[in-house]
């Protein structure tokens, strides 16, 4: 579920300051997208009612936003509740009320950051998500923000970069080999889940599904022999591929190990404890250059013949997936494109 998004989180205080509880408190959560909360009047897929809208649709990626003549105006939402004041101004919600604790006031942030844009996506045509959370306890400001980050950067030249783009130009002859479908699809899931890493506005928001990708591309490339154990199969291939057994047990196994068992590839509402959840993100992040290594080491070893994917011939979808799609079929008149 969404744990995976959690990563520890602290208060940031002015230098010399601190909390004191009980004391009354101030809270300010940031939504974005603009549009939504009538900040903005372009930029998404709200449209005022019985207004003239302009549509704006790009026909090379198929992204829409649409844009009211007359766009919303800031909201405006006062709630006065038993123990707190709940305002929203635009895309800024204020939460007013008296704090007993520390506990208390990450268990409020906590439950609005995780839980409202969720709640808000059913209501909502763009799904909002909490860009920052700050505020005041007393007369100390703080912000809420992740404990530790990381930064990784790929270094290269001018000159490299354009021999970069030669080498996968050459390579694309490749992809065109019927039988390379297996190498085609082991891009695609990588591309994905770098896509999903890199466009992820919360940390660890699309992990679960970074995860299955990676995953995904061992199980295309190492397909399971006669005694169908995926895992010992990608162990043999990437063994071939030259990468010691530290390298195959700490950076490749566990995104097959965590698709399968934790919740990745189905429904897991188990909550894990703040240092396995560590671990996790601390494995995805560096997963990735991994696979860049395993994907770029699989080009080399395919040009020297020291390698071959195992082949794979196209053919029609069969089988259960086929009988879903019939089943689409009786309602085809709903999906038109």
């Amino acid at each position: 579920m969404f744990t995976y998004q959690i990563r520890p989180r602290v208060f940031r205080l002015e230098e010399g300051t601190t909390f004191t509880f009980p004391a009354k408190g101030k809270v300010k959560f940031v939504f974005q997208p603009l549009q939504t909360f009538g900040v903005e009047a372009g930029g998404g897929r709200t449209a005022v009612k019985a207004v003239a809208a302009t549509v704006l649709f790009d026909a090379n990626t198929g992204q829409h936003t649409i844009e009211s003549k007359d766009p919303l105006k800031p909201l405006e939402v006062i709630l006065e509740e038993p123990n707190r004041n709940v305002c929203l101004q635009g895309n800024v919600l204020t939460i007013e009320q008296d704090f007993k604790s520390n506990e208390e006031l990450t268990h409020l942030i906590q439950g609005v950051y995780f839980g409202l844009p969720s709640l808000l996506n059913v209501e909502y045509a763009d799904p909002p998500v909490i860009e920052r959370v700050d505020g005041e306890i007393g007369n100390t400001p703080f912000r809420w923000e992740l404990a530790g980050w990381y930064s990784e950067f790929r270094t290269t030249t001018q000159e490299k970069q354009e021999l970069a783009f030669v080498s996968s130009w050459k390579r694309i002859g490749l992809l065109s080999v019927p039988t390379n479908t297996r190498l085609l699809a082991a891009l695609h899931f990588y591309y994905v889940a770098v896509r999903l890493l890199r466009r992820a506005v919360i940390a660890g928001e699309f992990l679960p599904e970074a995860i299955l990708n990676f995953s995904k591309v061992l199980e295309v490339l190492f397909p399971p022999d006669g005694d169908g154990k995926s895992r010992d199969s990608a162990r043999k291939g990437l063994e071939k591929l030259g990468f010691a057994e530290l390298e195959i047990e700490a950076d490749y196994i566990p995104a097959m190990a965590l698709r399968n068992e934790i919740g990745v590839g189905h429904v897991d509402l188990g909550l894990f404890k703040p240092e396995h959840l560590t671990l996790i993100h601390g494995y995805v992040r560096r997963a990735e250059f991994s696979f860049h290594t395993l994907l770029q080491r699989l080009f080399e070893k395919i040009k020297s013949n020291e390698f071959e994917v195992v082949p794979y011939e196209r053919k029609p979808i069969e089988g259960s997936a086929l009988a879903v799609v019939k089943k689409l079929n009786e309602f085809k008149e709903r999906y038109e494109l």
